[in-house]
């Protein structure tokens, strides 16, 4: 058997501000947990939801009958005007969440809420899967350069606000998955390719380079849990496991974590295979999703057994953020996690 050590909280939970979140860690998980997130409340409660109308605030853009398809859903689609010049994106509003955030972190580390020994986490999505979603094909190179820059101007006002030994960056990466699987394209060329894969590879990689070395930074990999559904089933862990190894031998500096999704239905050793060709360094934390609310802790019991035998050490999380499930759900969860693994020491 493996070795199961430690849990990781994706980002999201079905609380109204942060403290909520931080009292929930301290009664269910904390000795598991080495970061912390705020649970990314109020209007950063779906995701990138909120950035399609900050796009839409930007006079260079229209929206446009182009549609994204996600899930059967469809999404209007952000347009560049012709001739209108440079964007003018809005503040996109992640570095005053984050800064609002730290000081409630801040303040329950200082009342033994939480321990002094776990970061805040702060996550942050690749700047590509918002501009894939929200922008039409053919507008996506420009805005993907105006969002990227002005995700760097919000990282640098969190790296300035939080203390670096107190904080933890977590790239959020998942319609990059899309695309790999077929479903988008990338930017206005191929979906799936090779040139969609140099290009996210790139991004990606970009995006932890990013990271100042004394801030802990890692990356959430991820097909997406709107109504607790995938975009698109992965067949296996091929994307995932090429996307780890890419992180690992490109980004140059420390990993400190990569988590990705099992389904709740994927007990079975084709799943794994791919991942256990992944070299993960003794400094790199890898975090599965195998705990679910479907099958309780015998479901989650059989998908570590069966992760056990293609990796020998990782650690327990769900497959993404709780925040769309009801909060009676929450303390069964992060139970689950502390059952199944053993703690951090001291």
């Amino acid at each position: 058997m493996a070795e199961v050590r430690g849990a990781h909280l994706v980002g999201s939970a079905p609380v109204s501000k942060p403290d909520e979140l931080f009292t929930l860690v301290r009664d269910h998980l904390a000795s598991h947990l080495r970061r912390v997130p705020d649970g990314e409340v109020g209007e950063r409660d779906t995701w990138i939801a909120w950035q399609f109308p900050k796009l839409a605030q930007c006079p260079q853009l229209e929206t446009k009958s182009v549609n994204s398809a996600y899930l059967g859903r469809e999404i209007p689609q952000h347009e560049m005007i012709d001739g209108a010049g440079p964007l003018e994106l809005v503040d996109l509003g992640y570095a005053d969440a984050a800064l609002a955030s730290w000081e409630r972190f801040d303040a329950a580390q200082r009342a033994g809420t939480l321990p002094e020994r776990v970061r805040f986490m702060v996550g942050l999505p690749s700047p590509l899967g918002v501009v894939t979603i929200y922008v039409a094909p053919n507008s996506r190179p420009a805005v993907l350069e105006a969002w990227t820059a002005a995700m760097e101007a919000q990282l640098q006002r969190i790296l300035d606000g939080i203390p670096s030994v107190r904080l933890a960056i977590q790239w959020e990466v998942c319609i990059e998955f899309g695309i790999l699987e077929g479903l988008w394209t990338y930017q206005d060329t191929d979906n799936g390719g090779a040139a969609a894969r140099e290009g996210i590879a790139q991004h990606i990689v970009h995006l932890g380079n990013l990271v100042p070395a004394d801030v802990e930074m890692g990356y959430h990999l991820c097909y997406g849990d709107a109504g607790h559904q995938h975009f698109v089933e992965p067949s296996d862990t091929g994307h995932l496991a090429w996307a780890a190894q890419t992180l690992l031998e490109q980004v140059n500096r420390r990993i400190d974590w990569i988590h990705l999704p099992v389904p709740k239905q994927r007990d079975d050793d084709a799943y794994f295979e791919a991942l256990g060709a992944v070299e993960f360094p003794d400094e790199t934390e890898l975090y599965l999703g195998l705990v679910h609310v479907t099958g309780g802790e015998e479901g989650t019991r059989r998908r570590i057994a069966t992760a056990s035998r293609h990796v020998s050490r990782f650690g327990l999380a769900t497959e993404c953020g709780f925040g769309r499930r009801p909060l009676s759900q929450i303390p069964t969860l992060l139970d689950q996690h502390a059952a199944l693994s053993e703690p951090w020491p001291p």
